[in-house]
């Protein structure tokens, strides 16, 4: 079955964006209930941000394991995914000890696996969009 895709990149210790990110990512989790919807959050932290601490936090903001996967991984794929396969940041670096990622996108990929739109998720009417956007892309699949 084809998947449109929503994606941050967050950490679980963020005192400034990640909440909202967070709070806009569980309505979308919501709102998008029963569409081939599926989200992905990626800790950019991994070295905090542990299997055990996701799940707690997963679990902390009800996300459906079977709709919202809450990940981490190698920090230096991660800062390459982020940089050069969802344009998430656009600073270049390698992923060493003091490179960070720090942003409020939220990419959305259809079921092509391409990019259609990355919007700011702490910005209600962006998350608006960004809602409106995925039912324009579900009609596409039906």
């Amino acid at each position: 079955r084809d998947f449109i895709f929503v994606t941050d990149f967050f950490f679980t210790r963020c005192p400034t964006i990640c909440p909202q990110m967070t709070r806009n990512m569980s309505r979308i989790q919501e709102v998008t209930r029963g569409l081939p919807v599926k989200l992905l959050s990626i800790s950019v932290t991994p070295v905090y941000d542990s299997v055990p601490v996701l799940r707690d936090y997963a679990l902390k903001h009800h996300a459906n394991p079977d709709r919202w996967h809450i990940t981490t991984g190698d920090k230096e794929h991660i800062y390459d995914l982020a940089r050069k396969e969802f344009f998430a940041a656009y600073d270049q670096s390698d992923g060493a000890l003091q490179d960070f990622i720090h942003t409020s996108n939220f990419i959305m990929v259809d079921r092509a696996r391409q990019i259609r739109g990355i919007y700011d998720g702490t910005n209600t009417a962006e998350v608006n969009r960004l809602l409106a956007d995925i039912e324009l892309l579900v009609g596409e699949i039906d």
